[in-house]
């Protein structure tokens, strides 16, 4: 059965490619079609070309490109069953031969490519009251609804998408994560160190990761000395060893304990920390933010 459930969603997707080259093949045999009659206008002895030789020239131009075309469009899915992207996390919502699948990789491909505003209206047409949606489907929906609120930093909108993906069976490991960071960011801070806490209590995927969560949140609260706290802990545990590093850089800088915070910061990159340059990046806004503030109570 799973064979055959494999091979009809293939089969699906290849129809899918089929059906979006189609215009594309259409352009391509009108184009072919007007390149051969002026070739053979020029270089032919031939007063004209037959009506029925021209026909045919088409139909092979037309199946050529469609099938070519096609062709280039399934290599972009790559190994996956049907969806071009996160194939994990959308599992069988949005694979049907309709407009409503349609619009869906429309936004798929824009919120890939960082377009979130562009994206988020695409996912919201759909949202809308023209297509029906499976529970499923809803689930998905709202949470790539909360993603690009997430990015945007319209957290209130994200809490509302994911809490809504929740509620319609939606669950993957990294939502209660990017709820919570939700939660901290719009302040409710007490329900997102409950999320987080029971997270690190757990057994999931990224329960190593809670403290280093933790650790983030306070210093997002300008609460440098509680941060340290946990990314201490963080580090004593090795649990995202070169993050906890990195966020106790952070966490001295803030406290003013600036060799400390140096010799963190070099350790974090030493040990591969999340993207090096945007950390870096961060960390001296940090700093420089700090010894400011320092210089200006300094001369008061």
């Amino acid at each position: 059965m799973l064979f055959l459930t494999i091979l009809l969603t293939r089969t699906k997707r290849v129809l899918l490619c089929f059906k979006k080259v189609l215009v594309k093949a259409l352009a391509a045999t009108a184009l072919l079609t007007v390149v051969l009659t002026a070739a053979m206008a020029i270089f032919s002895n031939a007063d004209s070309i037959g009506f029925k030789s021209l026909i045919l020239w088409m139909a092979m131009f037309f199946v050529g490109s469609w099938c070519s075309l096609c062709v280039f469009e399934s290599l972009k899915y790559a190994g996956s069953v049907f969806h071009r992207y996160d194939e994990d996390i959308i599992g069988n919502a949005f694979t049907g031969m309709n407009r409503k699948s349609s619009l869906f990789e429309v936004g798929m491909e824009m919120f890939h490519q960082r377009y979130f505003g562009d994206a988020l209206e695409v996912f919201a047409q759909i949202d809308g009251d023209d297509f029906s949606k499976t529970p499923e489907e809803q689930g998905v929906l709202s949470f790539y609804k909360g993603r690009c609120y997430d990015f945007m930093d319209w957290n209130p909108n994200a809490v509302n998408c994911y809490e809504n993906a929740e509620k319609f069976g939606f669950n993957i490991p990294e939502l209660p994560i990017f709820l919570a960071r939700c939660y901290a960011k719009t302040g409710n801070t007490t329900k997102a160190l409950e999320m987080f806490t029971s997270l690190m209590d757990s057994d999931q995927k990224y329960s190593d990761h809670m403290r280093v969560e933790i650790g983030r949140m306070y210093i997002k609260l300008n609460d440098g000395k509680t941060a340290l706290k946990w990314f201490n802990e963080a580090i004593d545990r090795r649990e995202s060893y070169a993050n906890a590093l990195g966020g106790a850089a952070i966490a001295h800088t803030l406290l003013r304990h600036f060799d400390k915070g140096e010799e963190m910061y070099r350790m974090a990159l030493l040990n591969n920390i999340d993207d090096p340059n945007g950390y870096t990046v961060y960390y001296k806004e940090i700093q420089a933010a700090v010894l400011l503030e320092a210089h200006n109570k300094e001369k008061q």
